[in-house]
C-alpha cells in the first residue's frame, strides 16, 4: 500500500487547494461591497462570446451563487487533497486543479462585477475579451506556481496481490463454467450529478467556457451506475450496465493467479471509477470485496464486486487450464 508522505508536505498541497477559493471570495465580496451602489438591481450576469450579455440575476442571487461556488470549491478540493494523502500523485493534482478553478472562476466574477459597474441598463454591459484572456493566464500562472509548492514526496508502492495458496473451483476437463455479477456504485452517480449542476451554475453566472470540462466531466460519472462484471474463459470482462462499450478486458493468459481482497477508493486509489497508480489499477465502484488478478507483468488489477472469492477461484482454475493448453499438455 502508499505510504503517507510528511505532514508539511499534506499540509501544503491542502492549502494549495484551499487559500485561492478563500480569496478569491474576500475578492468578490469586497468588489461587490465597493460597487454595490453603482450596479443596476438586475445585473448581466453571464457575457456571451460576442461581448453581449445574455442573462441575468439580483444582485443577492448573484453574490450568494458566486461566493457559494468559490466556496464549495475550497472545501471540495481541500477535503480531497486531506482524504487522499496516502496517493501523493493524485493528491497533487488535485490540490493544483481545486486552487486553479478558483482563481479563474474568482477572476470572471470580478470582470463581471466590474462590468456591470455604472451601467443604467444591464443588457448594454459588455465584457472586453482580454478579461478572459488574463483570467486563463492567471490560471495557467498559478497551477504551475501550485504545482512547484505541493513539491515532490516518496511514494512507495507495494503491490498487495492474492496468495501463493489460491483457492481453485474444481471443473472437470470437459466442464466449463462462467460467473457474472453486476457491481453497483452510489458514489459516482452522485458526485456526477454535483459536478454537472456546479458546471451549470458555473456557465450561467461566469461563462460556459470554464464550465464546460465540468459539464463534460460529470455526465459520465452520472450515467456510471454501475458494471457488469463477469469471469470465463475470456478472463476478466468489465461492461457499463447501461451500455455495451467501453468494454475492459484482461484475458486469462495476462493473469498469473486471482484471489480477493478488502479495497477502499480513496485510500488505495484515491477516488472512484477507472483508476490507476504504479503497479495497480482496476474498476473501482464501491468499497468492500474485490477480485485481485496479479498479472503476468508483476502488477495488480482489481474490480469491486460481491462474490470475488468465487470469481477468482473460478479464473485460477480457467487459467491453469489455459497454460497447460499451451504447453500442449
Amino acid at each position: 500500500m502508499p505510504q503517507s508522505h510528511p505532514a508539511s508536505v499534506n499540509a501544503r498541497r491542502v492549502l494549495v487547494a484551499a487559500v485561492p477559493p478563500a480569496l478569491a471570495a474576500v475578492a468578490v465580496l469586497a468588489t461587490f461591497l465597493s460597487v454595490r451602489d453603482r450596479l443596476p438591481d438586475r445585473m448581466a450576469v453571464h457575457i456571451g462570446p460576442g461581448g453581449n450579455a445574455d442573462g441575468f440575476s439580483g444582485q443577492g442571487a448573484f453574490l450568494t451563487t458566486a461566493l457559494g461556488v468559490l466556496l464549495g470549491d475550497g472545501v471540495l478540493f481541500a477535503a480531497l487533497a486531506h482524504w487522499i494523502r496516502t496517493t501523493p500523485g493524485v493528491q497533487r493534482v488535485l490540490a493544483v486543479i481545486g486552487g486553479t478553478v478558483a482563481v479563474l472562476t474568482g477572476w470572471l466574477i470580478v470582470a463581471v462585477l466590474l462590468a456591470n459597474t455604472d451601467v443604467t441598463d444591464a443588457s448594454s454591459a459588455t465584457l472586453p475579451g482580454a478579461q478572459a484572456a488574463l483570467a486563463f493566464a492567471a490560471a495557467a500562472g498559478y497551477a504551475a506556481v501550485g504545482w512547484l509548492i505541493c513539491g515532490k514526496a516518496e511514494e512507495t508502492e507495494s503491490v498487495s496481490g492474492p496468495s501463493a495458496g489460491a483457492e481453485r473451483l474444481t471443473l472437470a476437463d470437459s466442464e466449463t463454467a462462467g460467473w457474472t455479477r453486476v457491481a453497483g456504485s452510489r458514489v459516482l452517480p452522485v458526485t456526477g450529478i454535483l459536478v454537472v449542476t456546479a458546471g451549470v451554475v458555473i456557465g450561467f453566472t461566469t461563462g460556459w467556457v470554464p464550465a464546460l470540462p465540468l459539464v463534460i466531466t460529470g455526465v459520465p460519472m452520472a450515467l456510471l451506475t454501475g458494471a457488469r462484471v463477469t469471469a470465463d474463459r475470456r478472463g476478466i470482462t468489465v461492461t457499463p450496465s447501461l451500455a455495451p462499450w467501453p468494454r475492459l478486458n484482461v484475458p486469462l493468459q495476462r493473469i498469473a493467479e486471482a484471489g480477493h481482497r478488502t479495497v477502499n477508493p480513496v485510500r488505495d486509489f484515491g477516488g472512484w471509477g477507472y483508476r490507476a497508480r504504479p503497479g495497480a489499477s482496476g474498476i473501482v465502484l464501491r468499497s468492500g470485496d474485490a477480485i485481485s488478478a496479479r498479472l503476468t507483468t508483476g502488477s495488480e488489477f482489481v474490480v469491486t464486486v460481491d462474490d470475488a472469492a468465487t470469481a477468482a477461484a473460478l479464473l485460477n482454475t480457467l487459467a491453469d487450464r489455459e497454460r497447460r493448453t499451451a504447453a500442449g499438455g
